[in-house]
């Protein structure tokens, strides 16, 4: 078994699958082997809940626990569940980073599923109009993903505390349109560095 958890700067971050509903040309994950900061988060087979949660330790220690591996977690919808409830009841934060698909691949609204046990939610919006963003992603709904990644983000904000559209700021990418979005659905919004090196 690979990285399960990591650190990264003040928080926990929680890799529990590989699969993801994007097949981004210029995610890392690809370009560092699945390696980041000296961990190898190719995942052999995908962690039981048991796992992830032995692998946590005290959530206290940490400003949060996240959700983020080179994968989207919420295609593990269940054990997300049950993993971020031991959290909470063990006085955690949880975030969850997602592209905001969810919903679409498990043909249901899993957003209501979250209240209570998850107290961030940041949705990757790289593109800011359907055609852009089928380009830049390769998104598994295709054109159709930027509508629904925009109808997860307004669903969101009625469950969970706060909801951000995070954008990165990759060479040739106009970041202040997505950022127009975000503010029209009266969410925060968070620019990301282009990461080129793996350190």
């Amino acid at each position: 078994m690979n990285t399960i958890s990591y650190v990264f700067g003040d928080s926990l971050y929680l890799n529990i699958t590989n699969r993801c509903v994007m097949a981004c040309p210029y995610c890392v994950k690809h370009k560092w082997a699945n390696k980041f900061n000296g961990n190898d988060l190719k995942l052999e087979r995908e962690p039981s809940a048991k796992e992830v949660i032995e692998s946590i330790g005290d959530p206290k220690k940490y400003k949060e626990i996240v959700f983020c591996g080179y994968g989207d977690a919420l295609v593990r919808i269940e054990e997300v569940k049950e993993i971020a409830k031991w959290i909470k009841e063990n006085t955690g934060t949880v975030r969850i980073n997602t592209a905001g698909l969810a919903n679409a691949y498990h043909a249901r609204n899993i957003l209501p599923e979250l209240k209570g046990l998850v107290d961030i939610i940041s949705v990757s919006l790289n593109g800011s109009n359907p055609e852009e963003h089928n380009k830049i992603n390769n998104p598994m709904f295709k054109e159709k993903s930027f509508g629904e990644i925009v109808k997860f983000v307004n669903e969101a904000k009625k469950y969970i505390p706060k909801v951000v559209i995070t954008a990165v700021e990759f060479p040739d990418f106009d970041t202040s349109k997505v950022k127009e979005i975000a503010d029209k659905l009266g969410v925060c919004f968070r620019l990301r560095p282009y990461l080129d090196n793996e350190k």
